[in-house]
């Protein structure tokens, strides 16, 4: 016997009530009539008869009544079979939907045993489904009806998305905080040894909670995918285009599979490879020919397993033209233009063409060829040039200027219109520099604090710019890079040099970072990846400011956003593999491709020592003992050894003795009046 809230049998201490009461009782003195009382000696009367308990029966009926309470309060149970009553429990059927179920007969040979298990269970027992694969979905409420329950069995399918057995835990805590009664949750899978965590803890289910394996699928399943592809996000030149692709064999023998490049759903190239046993093997396109825009890509195999789902994997190209950018620094500063360009090409593998010119040829320059223009510690721009350069930021163009030691002597920053109110130089200081203390890693630009980590800055120009966003500060909270708009476009303030005289930045792989980060914010492109997996999010607002509205086309043909959720939602995960056209809320459109997670293209199923012994820590030891993983349902859910709760029993007795407390304190009562 068992209590399953036990700390309700503190109430137990109220019996002390009763018996305080009782001893405190007083004897009823009834005054008598005498004539006189000169003849009788003074005694004090005894009080032992006071402290005495008179009436044991309506006692031990009080102190019964409070104890019933406190005990169903704290539900007691016991294991075993109670003679005509069935056992009280939540039965909870798991089915795994994940992709690896699509192998073979799993998914028709798990709905079968779940549906055996709802067809064996007791009429009055409560029962729930739930699918489990990237999230345990419940698909019914606590229902007693078992054509409900079969309904909702047979309507579950295999996703795209990747199983994951710590969900059935988590799943087993949540349902039993949430009821009081035993819970037998029964899991149809595969058992596939990648769902299974590398912390054989993180799979322990609370008390109360009993676990029932029904593994289905063959142990050993061969099967070849195309584990991964490397293509490149973005294309300036086909030629040099290389994309290499994996093929993997899982419990397979040695065999040649055909590998075939698709361009926009067009063979672009195939060829054959030989895949050792359980091995892997790759090969290599070269120079296909790739069309401008977004390009649909995909690698195939001949499918030559029962899972064919895996033997394709998908992903996108953007073939387009490098962006200009225009690097202006002063005449006898050349050694800053190297750098920043060295760190471009390190970093975007050449999208960007830098142009450098002097301050006085900026005089001539047609800046509407330029996607951004970077102004390199100027001492001044002429106000014709610098109203030049100011109307092409409001119309549209992004400008970054570094304010070094040339640009602090002014008294102004030109075009980004902030006063400069001094400088300082940290190496006539203790200290010798400042260092970045804090990052805005909401602004893109900016990064992490973790990457400006030893970065020295050893002097830094201080600008009144209320109206400007702090991307970097320093220690001394002095802003070291500014942000504000102008109109239509974005003018930034790096409020030191890009050389190494003012920081130590141009020496650290942080530089690279940063310049790659600078160059797609300033020239307003997407960071993409040529491919994502299922169940990744897509950021669908790259620019919180931009208030619009995004669309997602599914590969289905489907609009899965509502009118609500495209004004408001800003990331939106992928929900099965393919192609996804997407609508950002800034008007721009953009190509995404959702990939099967190649974990579940093993399908090697983990060891029944592992399940036993994860089955076993959900049982009592004796059921430990004995327990095994069971391939169907058991013949009888109600057959089986279970928690019994006696909370009903308990309420009944408490019942029989109030009533009976309240039939002798009545008759107590009568008594007191008549011998009154």
């Amino acid at each position: 016997m068992g209590w399953l809230a036990p700390g309700f049998l503190l109430g137990a201490l109220t019996i002390a009530v009763p018996v305080w009461l009782h001893l405190l009782k007083r004897s009823a003195s009834l005054p008598r009539q005498f004539s006189s009382l000169m003849l009788f000696e003074p005694q004090q009367r005894s009080t032992t008869r006071r402290r005495r308990i008179d009436h044991w029966l309506l006692l031990l009926l009080r102190v019964a009544v409070l104890l019933l309470i406190a005990a169903a309060f704290a539900e007691p149970y016991v294991r075993g079979h109670l003679p005509g009553a069935a056992p009280e429990k939540l039965l909870v059927l798991a089915v795994d939907d994940s992709f690896s179920m699509r192998a073979g007969t799993r998914m028709e040979d798990a709905r079968r045993a779940a549906l055996a298990v709802v067809a064996a269970k007791a009429r009055d027992t409560r029962a729930q489904v739930v699918a489990l694969g990237s999230r345990a979905d419940v698909l019914t409420e606590q229902l007693q009806d078992a054509a409900a329950l079969a309904t909702a069995i047979r309507h579950i399918d295999p996703t795209d998305a990747r199983g994951s057995l710590v969900l059935l835990a988590g799943l087993g805590r949540t349902l039993a905080a949430g009821t009081h009664m035993p819970i037998e949750l029964h899991l149809f899978s595969d058992m596939q040894a990648t769902g299974l965590p590398p912390d054989f803890n993180e799979l322990r289910l609370p008390a109360g909670v009993t676990l029932v394996l029904h593994k289905v699928g063959a142990a050993a399943t061969p099967n070849w995918t195309l584990e991964t592809v490397a293509a490149p996000a973005q294309v300036w030149d086909p030629a040099k285009t290389r994309i290499i692709a994996t093929v993997a064999g899982f419990a397979t023998p040695t065999a040649t599979r055909t590998v075939t490049l698709l361009i926009n759903d067009r063979p672009a190239g195939q060829q054959a490879v030989k895949v050792p046993a359980s091995g892997r093997a790759s090969v290599v396109f070269a120079g296909p020919d790739i069309p401008y825009g977004l390009v649909r890509g995909s690698v195939r195999i001949d499918s030559a397993d029962g899972l064919s789902a895996d033997d394709r994997y998908d992903f996108v190209i953007q073939r387009s033209e490098r962006v200009h950018g225009l690097f202006v620094h002063q005449g006898s500063d050349r050694a800053t233009g190297l750098y920043f360009r060295s760190a471009l090409e390190s970093a975007a593998d050449a999208a960007v063409m830098l142009d450098e010119v002097t301050a006085d040829q900026l005089r001539t320059r047609d800046l509407s060829a330029y996607a951004f223009v970077v102004l390199s510690d100027l001492a001044g721009l002429p106000p014709a040039v610098e109203a030049r350069v100011t109307d092409w930021v409001k119309a549209g163009g992004r400008l970054l200027i570094s304010a070094g030691t040339a640009a602090a002597q002014q008294r102004r920053i030109p075009v980004f219109d902030a006063r400069i109110v001094g400088s300082h130089d940290y190496t006539r200081d203790d200290s010798r520099f400042a260092a970045v203390a804090a990052v805005d890693e909401a602004y893109a630009p900016a990064g992490a604090l973790a990457g400006w980590q030893g970065i020295k800055v050893f002097y830094v120009t201080r600008v009144d710019a209320p109206q400007a966003q702090a991307g970097l500060r320093l220690a001394d909270q002095t802003p070291l890079l500014l942000e504000k708009p102008l109109g239509k476009g974005r003018a930034l303030l790096f409020a030191s040099g890009l050389d190494r005289l003012t920081t130590d930045l141009p020496l650290h792989p942080q530089f690279v970072a940063f310049v790659d980060r600078l160059a797609n914010y300033l020239s307003g492109r997407i960071l993409r990846s040529s491919a994502l997996s299922v169940g990744d999010s897509v950021d669908l607002r790259p620019d919180p400011a931009v208030r619009g509205s995004a669309d997602v086309l599914a590969p289905d043909g489907t609009h899965p956003l509502d009118l609500g959720q495209a004004r408001q939602v800003r990331t939106w995960p992928l929900p099965a593999a393919g192609f996804y056209m997407l609508t950002l809320a800034d008007s721009r459109h953009d190509l995404v491709a959702a990939n099967i997670s190649r974990l579940e293209s093993d399908l090697t199923p983990a060891s029944d020592e592992k399940l036993k012994l994860w089955q076993a820590a959900s049982q009592t030891p004796e059921a430990a003992t004995a327990g095994t993983v069971s391939a169907a349902p058991p013949a009888s859910v109600t057959g089986e050894e279970s928690i019994h709760n006696l909370w009903w029993y308990a309420m009944c007795l408490l019942l029989v003795a109030v009533i009976t407390e309240a039939l002798v304190s009545s008759r107590y009562l009568n008594t007191l009046q008549e011998s009154s």
